[in-house]
């Protein structure tokens, strides 16, 4: 019984510590703290050895799916090595477009489409899924899903050897225009102030350091204690982004890191505690973008009610607001972390980003905040 127990677990400081393989971190068992070495400790380390044994059990069943079918063919793509490669954040696409793909039925009596023997899924059975896509989900939806789909079709045209070329192949699936709502400074400011107010304190900070860090929603909510870091310019974020790998800095203003510092430190945090800093008000970590954006749709409606902005926003906002201050895009593009400036490797290589750069441009944005609003209302005076 003690071996089991002790299974996967490590013992600091008096303190029981579950320390799952790479292998079981790929089936969504992470590390996490135990508590104090005892008897609740060793009896969570041996639900969590349990659940391992089962979902072990469970990846033991090849397909729920009829031999042949497309959604045997998908339960197989999860197996490889192609698959095991991706990031978390893709491979949630994936499931999120086999939802749909997995539900939709051509006909009262057909299969669906999932359960489609796949040497019979046609390019005119691809572009009824597609009509029906267009007519009951949003432009953004539509083309998530109508892009995995693509791919897994053409995917299983190479593995299974098939001689055609994939039925989803001539699908024109145009990209919706890109979003290009913003925030105000002083906007983001009433944001975070009423969720403090309303008792949103994780998502108040989280409002507060997407503002000045400019960092991802789902970045901010992984934020851990381990990037928090203090130099003598002040305190800054080192983190790398999820969904690109890329190291990315954030500058913190005095008042923002004193504030994450004592939401911090009232969390009575073991040492080696290393979850996502932000919470929900129940205390729980943020785990999905839907559970966080319910939140944030509760405090933008008591803020700015009848609003559709989203927290997504914020981070073109700071870009905005750095950019009418004259910031380059090469600049940009390393805080950000992403391909804004279409920077190459060895530019990447020698010209990092930098927190010395992350608070240039927080200086910047002040000029900018101002040209910023001055337009804004130049433009409402006119519109009245």
């Amino acid at each position: 019984m003690t071996s089991v127990r002790l299974r996967y677990t490590v013992k600091r400081r008096g303190k029981l510590f579950w320390q799952p393989t790479p292998e079981m971190r790929a089936l969504g068992f992470l590390p996490k703290p135990l508590g104090d070495d005892g008897p609740e400790a060793q009896e969570a380390a041996l639900r969590l050895y349990r659940g391992w044994l089962k979902a072990k059990q469970e990846r033991g069943i090849v397909t729920r799916y009829p031999t042949g079918s497309f959604g045997a063919f998908y339960d197989r793509f999860k197996r490889t090595t192609t698959w095991a490669k991706k990031g978390a954040r893709t491979r949630e696409d994936y499931e999120r477009a086999w939802k749909r793909i997995d539900a939709w039925r051509p006909a009262a009596l057909d299969p669906t489409l999932s359960r489609t023997t796949i040497s019979r899924i046609s390019t005119e059975l691809c572009e009824q899924f597609f009509d029906h896509l267009e007519k009951t989900v949003s432009p953004n939806e539509r083309h998530r899903t109508v892009k995995w789909l693509k791919v897994l079709l053409a995917d299983a045209v190479v593995r299974l050897r098939l001689g055609y070329a994939s039925p989803a192949a001539k699908l024109v699936n145009p990209q919706p225009a890109g979003r290009s709502a913003i925030w105000l400074g002083a906007e983001v400011e009433k944001l975070y102030t009423t969720a403090a107010e309303q008792g949103y304190a994780g998502m108040s900070l989280a409002i507060r350091i997407a503002w000045e860090a400019m960092f991802s929603p789902v970045d901010v909510w992984n934020i851990r204690p381990a990037e928090l870091r203090q130099d003598s310019g002040g305190w800054f974020i080192e983190r790398r982004r999820i969904k690109t790998d890329k190291v990315a800095f954030g500058a913190l203003s005095e008042e923002a890191a004193a504030a994450l510092v004592a939401y911090l430190s009232a969390q009575d945090r073991a040492e080696a505690d290393e979850t996502p800093i932000i919470r929900q008000r129940n205390g729980q970590a943020y785990r999905s973008k839907d559970t966080f954006g319910d939140d944030f749709r509760t405090v933008r409606g008591k803020a700015f009610p009848g609003d559709t902005r989203q927290f997504l926003d914020i981070r073109r906002s700071a870009n905005v607001e750095a950019d009418a201050a004259g910031a380059d895009r090469q600049t940009m593009g390393e805080l950000l972390a992403n391909g804004l400036a279409d920077n190459k490797f060895l530019e990447e290589t020698y010209t990092p980003a930098t927190v010395t750069k992350a608070r240039e441009v927080a200086s910047q944005r002040v000029q900018g905040r101002a040209k910023l609003a001055g337009e804004i209302m130049r433009m409402r005076s006119k519109s009245t």
